[in-house]
């Protein structure tokens, strides 16, 4: 995977069992095209992922829970 479109938040979240979870959040008028770059080459990568709308009308990928080793690959593909 490489860095694409930079989201507006990245959120780690701890699990009780020691894996990690990762959104990573698009706001605004770009947002949805922003997401979607990502969704289609995780998609062509065989990444699970979930994608959704938030209330606020972002969009989220979300990963996980993974190993701590997975998440920091999917956190490449966003950060530069």
């Amino acid at each position: 995977m490489h860095a694409g479109p930079v989201p507006d938040r990245l959120t780690i979240w701890p699990v009780d069992d020691g894996r990690y979870g990762l959104d990573a959040t698009f706001q605004g008028g770009s947002g949805y095209e922003r997401a979607q770059i990502h969704r289609t080459e995780l998609e062509q990568q065989g990444v699970s992922h979930t994608f959704r709308q938030e209330l606020n009308g972002a969009w989220t990928l979300r990963f996980g829970p993974l190993p701590a080793a997975d998440i920091a690959r999917a956190l490449s593909a966003f950060v530069y």
